[in-house]
């Protein structure tokens, strides 16, 4: 199964883009989708008949759209048109009216029986279902579906437009409102998976609907359902109408949206020449349909009987919700042609939810739009869905799409709206106070409660949580805060069980809540290994408070047998508000690691910017960019000498830059810079790499090394034309490339694999700033490096350091006694004093002013 999808732009566009495809009916039947944001009825129309007069063969599906899906991107205003190609199996598609030549409600149970005879095959996977909002009894259509063909697994929703009238469906031969479309899709080695998200979760007690008339909910537990939906919901606060659906007892993560509206009668909300509301009010002729009132009703007809459960839609179930959503279709084997749905309100229940949920996808062929009520199979059942993002995922052969995860580390936008949404619970909690049905008001009550709960607390850790943290700094005055960090937990998780990783969490967790509660602060979860404690400064001096910081500190240092030995770094923040603490916080943690300090207290008002220190900055900006549009960074080389030939035994590139008035730059003074905005320093980085590859590509018996950072690792573009580099280079055994070791290693899996390849295609690999960091020794063992560079900073204090000296012993015998062959290089040898010291310890190879300054490629250099 094949797929394309492509934007519309002009009809010849398509005609060239159907004849390069080359598609051939007689490989399998032909699927085109078409959703459509800018085409009017008649003009989707013509579209259609276009692409069949000019592929007769292909099966049409077309439908409206206020935004179309297409890679992992929402757009409005385009029409994305998506090309499936079946290697053997078939496509069927049929129009299938939803009322009769007499204007009445097709009965559901006679549109599944047509569905079934004229479409379903024992080998029928997948069946793509459209109608629109004029389909007043999609939810019991949907649900019949499931007695009919239970085997086949449905996609699809309600179609609507930009100007949100009544939306459409069309193909060749029309445009269609009242009818579904439907395309199945089937085949013997074909295999389909759904899957989808709402982001709802039960909190309240089910209620049965004990009175309906349509979409109208009448009662519910024999009360009037209008008295207790007014006291979550009023005029005011619409934004937040969709957090707070209804779901059925039997699908406690299905949405239904209830409406109100007042000042209109039953008939004004339900035209009585609309054959579905009139079959339905028809029923009920005690209903005075003529008068004005106020009304709770669904968007489509709910009978008497049903149950129906609060819920509530907030950012952490989205998540896990996403997560499943993203690991079914993930997993799935036969991935080659994602279906995608999402519904319009998810636009408004978080900010930026759409986009974020397409992300995880943007690099994979998914296609769909944005609709007004979703299909899907949940358990195993056919369902109709409300506020749904659902996915669809089929083919023919095993394929693997390029998905996305690392969209779920990026959930800042859902988390914005939570204070927001605290506010708007605390005005709903005061609202129940003045009511006088206090049975309905305490069930709403404890509802309102559990809802505030899941946002304000951790989900695992029973720990509050940053949105807590953030109104308790808003609105109860906690201006007195400590960050309690700890670091370089990736090392930690390296070296390290899972198993010992969580004790040891959950000791840090047990510690810091116990001690808050003894001493009547707030402790928070900010994030995995940030916690923060707090308290207003009415209620504790300052330095009391640092007292007690300073006493959890020393019960934090201690450690069992079975919890690993950690070092959090303490960061007092006192005369925090919300406007200023993430900017005092992060100069407060840079001046920590400069200082090399685990214990701080700093004054938020005394964060004054430095000026002079900023300007310097965005000057080393501009120097960056001239030095990259003018082809200004340049390669520097120092020699390596070999202490045993006594000889120069390869080079170190060094990047240098030039600006504009030909002064040139050291890495000290624009690396940090650069890595500020990570595109310029991939740039350079680049830039760098190609040069230096350039001039040693045909070079005989002399080596030279490269620096790479890890964020050169995880560069793809990058490390894939390196490796194509040594691929093809002459001598790729002349290439080091040297790995920082003083970095945080986040992704050890990618590291080694790098390493791996560069010795498979025959480059060597060294580890630069040996000593530098406390993680060497795991280095050591999991880094096949041929070359190990000691720290500068040791070498140089090697002299009149004893400590430097043992380091410089302890590396030198390790080397003696260990099995690997690896070359030893001390770097900043400045003086014959350090050069002799390096020689007693058999060095291999020495590195600094003695033997050669850092200079541009001359030709004598080899």
């Amino acid at each position: 199964m094949f797929t394309w999808n492509f934007q519309y732009m002009s009809k010849s566009r398509i005609a060239d883009t159907l004849n390069q495809l080359m598609l051939s009916a007689h490989s399998g039947d032909i699927l085109i989708r078409i959703h459509t944001s800018i085409h009017k009825r008649d003009e989707a129309v013509d579209l259609a008949r276009f692409i069949k007069d000019t592929m007769p063969e292909v099966k049409i599906f077309g439908t409206s759209t206020s935004a179309t899906i297409n890679s992992g991107k929402l757009s409005q205003n385009q029409c994305v048109i998506s090309i499936s190609q079946m290697q053997g199996g078939t496509v069927r598609t049929a129009v299938s009216p939803t009322l009769d030549a007499d204007n009445v409600p097709v009965p559901a149970d006679d549109l599944c029986r047509k569905i079934d005879e004229e479409l379903i095959r024992a080998n029928t996977k997948l069946l793509l279902t459209f109608s629109t909002q004029s389909f007043r009894n999609i939810l019991e259509f949907v649900d019949r579906t499931n007695s009919y063909f239970p085997e086949v697994k449905m996609i699809g929703g309600l179609a609507n437009t930009p100007e949100e009238d009544q939306g459409f469906l069309f193909d060749e031969n029309g445009w269609y409102e009242d009818a579904l479309m439907l395309a199945a899709l089937s085949g013997d080695d074909l295999e389909a998976i759904t899957s989808y998200t709402t982001g709802a979760e039960v909190v309240g007690d089910s209620e049965e609907i004990t009175d309906s008339a349509g979409p109208c909910i009448l009662k519910m537990d024999g009360v009037s359902t209008l008295k207790n939906h007014k006291l979550v919901v009023s005029d005011t606060d619409s934004k937040f109408h969709n957090l707070f659906p209804y779901v059925f007892e039997e699908m406690p993560d299905i949405p239904v949206y209830l409406n109100y509206a007042e000042g209109k009668s039953l008939s004004e909300l339900f035209p009585p020449e609309d054959p579905y509301y009139r079959e339905a009010f028809s029923k009920r002729p005690d209903i005075d349909t003529g008068k004005k009132g106020e009304y709770i009703y669904a968007n489509s007809n709910i009978p008497s009987g049903r149950r129906l459960t609060r819920a509530f839609i907030y950012d952490r179930k989205i998540l896990a919700d996403n997560r499943k959503l993203f690991q079914d279709i993930e997993s799935f084997e036969k991935a080659e042609t994602l279906f995608g749905y999402t519904c319009v309100v998810r636009s408004t229940i978080y900010s930026n939810c759409v986009k974020w949920e397409l992300s995880a996808y943007e690099n994979t062929n998914i296609c769909g739009c944005v609709t007004v009520g979703e299909i899907t199979n949940s358990n195993g059942r056919n369902t109709f869905a409300n506020c749904s993002f659902v996915v669809a995922a089929a083919g023919e052969e095993k394929t693997a799409q390029e998905y996305n995860p690392y969209a779920f580390s990026r959930t800042d936008a859902l988390a914005e709206d939570n204070l927001e949404l605290l506010d708007y619970l605390m005005d709903i909690g005061s609202r129940l106070e003045d009511t006088e049905n206090r049975s309905s008001a305490e069930s709403l009550r404890k509802c309102i409660g559990d809802c505030e709960l899941k946002l304000l607390y951790s989900d695992t850790d029973d720990v509050l949580n940053e949105a807590a943290f953030s109104l308790d700094i808003k609105t109860r005055g906690y201006d007195r805060i400590c960050y309690i960090n700890v670091f370089n937990v990736s090392d930690m998780k390296t070296v390290f069980s899972k198993k010992e990783v969580q004790i040891t969490r959950s000791s840090l967790i047990n510690k810091c809540v116990g001690f808050a509660r003894r001493k009547h602060y707030r402790l928070y979860l900010i994030d995995e290994w940030l916690f923060a404690v707090g308290a207003p400064s009415h209620m504790v001096s300052l330095r009391t408070f640092v007292t007690h910081m300073e006493e959890l500190q020393k019960i934090l240092f201690e450690n069992s047998k079975e919890t690993i030995a950690i070092v959090p770094g303490f960061c007092i923040l006192d005369g925090c508000t919300i406007d200023n603490i993430n900017s005092v916080y992060s100069a407060a943690r840079v001046e920590m690691g400069q200082r090399n300090i685990q214990f701080y207290v700093r004054d938020a008002e005394d964060n004054r910017l430095d000026e002079e220190k900023i300007r310097e900055h965005y000057r080393m900006v501009n120097v960056i960019n001239y030095a990259i549009a003018h082809d200004q960074i340049i390669p520097y080389y120092q020699g390596i000498y070999d202490n045993e030939q006594k000889t120069i035994h390869h080079y170190e590139s060094l990047m240098r830059l030039k600006d504009e008035a030909g002064n040139i730059y050291y890495p000290g003074s624009f690396l940090e810079v650069a890595r500020t905005f990570g595109l310029l320093y991939d740039n350079m980085s680049s830039m760098m790499i190609h040069k230096v590859f350039n001039t040693f590509r045909h070079v005989e018996g002399k080596s030279v090394s490269i620096n790479l950072s890890l964020r050169d690792i995880k560069n793809r573009k990058l490390v894939e034309y390196i490796y194509d580099f040594l691929r093809t280079a002459d001598h790729p055994e002349n290439f080091v490339f040297e790995i920082l070791e003083n970095e945080d290693v986040d992704d050890y899996i990618a590291l080694i694999k790098f390493v791996d390849t560069i010795h498979d295609l025959g480059g060597l690999i060294s580890i630069d700033d040996f000593g530098s960091g406390y993680s060497n020794l795991q280095h050591i063992a999991n880094i096949h490096s041929d070359y190990l560079k000691i720290d500068g900073s040791i070498v140089r204090n090697c002299c009149n350091s004893k400590e430097s000296e043992n380091l410089i012993a302890l590396i030198a015998d390790w080397k003696r006694i260990s099995s690997k062959d690896i070359k030893i290089v001390a770097e900043f040898v400045e003086n014959k004093e350090i050069q002799d010291l390096l020689l007693g310890y058999s060095i291999d190879y020495s590195q600094g002013y003695l033997f050669s300054n850092p200079k541009p490629f001359t030709e004598d250099m080899l």
